[in-house]
């Protein structure tokens, strides 16, 4: 890969990783969850997992959140349509910057907003490429357009197909999550309720998301 970029700021003015998250290790990508597929329709639906949408009552009350996601939104769409090498850099470029300087080698993509596109899903499978010794997690809700694509899916990215209601069981799926509320949960128990919201650290360390071994994480509903 050609390095594109040499300083974090210029990186960042393309599009925005963060590791602001103190209660996730690692990195993080954000986008607009006002502009979800498949969860847009889902926010209004009781009983969804995206009803209550944390992330649209962040971006409702906090002007400079909501300005960043939608910016981080836009500009993905321009470049992973235009120019997705200099997207795919950008990323790469601040996922290895947080890790060296965290030691914590793991990437979040969207703990706001959702896959846009089959295209972005293709870029993001280059960037985990690109990033070998970064764990990837993906979750998602946009079922079609994960499995529209036909491209191979690096290994150090479990992407993560969410179950849309509460109390639901996984849907069809390698890689599975759902939401328990007054059912059973099924499969591994997410312990962040009980460590503080936090994926924990040394020996209260969780990082099923993760991790292939674990077909399906199950989170409290809150």
């Amino acid at each position: 890969m050609t390095a594109i970029f040499s300083t974090l700021k210029a990186a960042k003015e393309t599009v925005s990783v963060t590791n602001r998250n103190s209660k996730m290790p690692g990195s993080a990508f954000s986008s607009s969850a006002k502009h979800c597929r498949v969860g847009g329709r889902l926010a209004k639906l009781k009983g969804s997992i995206c009803e209550g949408c944390y992330a649209l009552r962040i971006q409702n009350m906090r002007p400079s959140v909501n300005q960043g996601w939608t910016a981080n939104y836009e500009k993905s769409l321009d470049l992973i349509a235009n120019a997705p090498a200099k997207w795919v850099a950008a990323c790469v470029f601040q996922i290895l910057r947080f890790a060296n300087k965290t030691g914590e080698p793991y990437h979040r993509w969207f703990d706001a907003g959702d896959l846009d596109s089959v295209d972005q899903l293709a870029e993001i499978c280059e960037v985990a490429r690109q990033t070998p010794h970064i764990n990837h997690w993906l979750p998602t809700r946009e079922l079609a357009i994960v499995r529209a694509y036909k491209g191979a899916i690096p290994s150090n990215l479990v992407i993560r197909l969410s179950a849309p209601m509460v109390d639901q069981a996984p849907v069809k799926g390698s890689h599975t999550s759902t939401v328990h509320k007054l059912k059973p949960a099924y499969g591994h128990v997410c312990p962040a309720p009980s460590n503080g919201g936090s994926c924990g650290t040394g020996d209260n360390a969780c990082r099923a998301c993760w991790s292939h071994d674990v077909p399906n994480v199950s989170y409290k509903k809150h």
